[in-house]
């Protein structure tokens, strides 16, 4: 199928991590697509990543469908896609009433006559829209660390915000909120040994979190010393402020993701995720809790602080003469492993990487 040029509307996750995520695949069509419209629908509050890229937005209201598509969106773009697999988002697409909409199979996509695409879910999820691409004589998302492209003035406003944030020489941001499953969820106190430890090294923690979560981040500002970052920025500057930072580490969550996708030297958390489906698109080591990937048994809460600690003093980056270009990495497919009992070893399964 050869589509582009077109005005085109890409439908993205509701997650901050999902979307994150999808950026390889958006970009791909973006630059594909120069000399048409391509639109990106999403939250509001997650339209100014999108806006990194170069694309337009569209703000999608929770829970709207058909209905609402066919008010607002028919007849205005010649290609549409969903990256989100619900019947309701499917919906949505058959309302926009473009020629070309391609969607992921099931949840009714072909009695709503749109084009489908198969997701393996044994792959990265960075490449859950490869067979759409395909479908428009694209290639896949590539297996490389995906940076967000921040403009000068965001770089400038993040070290603002990190020399108002904190007076030490160094920063590490730490990132301990996560939606869905627990036990994804480092414990805080955790979070906290960590912080004290980095204080008592002179390096400033940092606590980011999302809007409604800052009872998450109490406990680490009253017991570890650290600073929190405002809950109200919007998520470029956010995306500006991790950037600026000397290291990340936080649950596999949005903020995780999104830290790496940055360029921050990042480590990921992982328990019953697998790493080898939603390791950092932007590259991370990967830290792997006890039977990780197994929802039924893995938590967070067998990983040692100190093995934690040692993750984030083996990527942290000084400021003070560090080169701090974004590093080639390593594609969360292939990569080293830090095992939180055994240290550093090769790897070719997935679990535990420097990715």
């Amino acid at each position: 199928m050869s589509a582009l040029p077109a005005r085109m509307l890409v439908d993205l996750p509701n997650w901050l991590g999902d979307l994150v995520h999808a950026l390889p695949a958006l970009a791909a069509l973006r630059a594909a697509n120069r000399g048409g419209e391509t639109a990106a629908l999403l939250p509001a509050a997650h339209a100014p990543l999108a806006r990194l890229l170069g694309v337009n937005t569209i703000a999608r209201p929770t829970g709207v469908g058909f209905a609402w598509a066919r008010r607002r969106l028919r007849h205005r773009f010649d290609v549409a896609l969903t990256a989100r697999h619900s019947t309701r988002a499917k919906l949505l697409l058959a309302g926009a009433g473009a020629p070309v909409r391609l969607a992921s199979r099931g949840r009714g996509a072909a009695a709503l006559g749109l084009a489908t695409f198969q997701v393996v879910r044994s792959r990265h999820q960075r490449h859950d829209l490869d067979q759409a691409l395909a479908r428009l004589g694209l290639q896949g998302a590539a297996a490389v660390p995906f940076r967000l492209p921040l403009p000068d003035h965001l770089r400038r406003q993040g070290l603002r915000q990190r020399a108002l944030l904190g007076e030490l020489a160094g920063m590490v941001a730490l990132l301990p909120a996560t939606c869905g499953l627990e036990g994804k969820r480092y414990p805080i106190g955790g979070f906290v040994a960590v912080g004290r430890a980095l204080q008592a090294a002179g390096i400033t923690p940092v606590v980011v979190v999302g809007p409604g979560e800052e009872a998450v981040a109490a406990p680490l500002v009253a017991e570890a010393g650290a600073h929190i970052a405002p809950t109200a920025w919007a998520l470029d500057e956010i995306a500006a402020l991790l950037a600026a930072c000397d290291a990340a580490v936080g649950n596999d969550s949005g903020l995780t993701h999104l830290a790496a996708a940055a360029g921050c030297p990042t480590v990921a958390l992982f328990g019953p995720t697998a790493p080898a489906r939603t390791a950092p698109v932007g590259g991370a080591l990967v830290l792997c809790a006890p039977g990780s990937g197994d929802p039924a048994t893995a938590g967070l809460d067998g990983l040692d602080p100190a093995a934690v600690l040692a993750a984030v003093r083996a990527v942290l980056v000084p400021r003070a003469g560090a080169d701090r270009r974004p590093r080639p990495g390593v594609a969360p497919e292939s990569g080293r492993r830090y095992d939180a009992w055994s240290g550093w070893a090769a790897s070719s399964t997935g679990r535990a990487r420097d990715s």
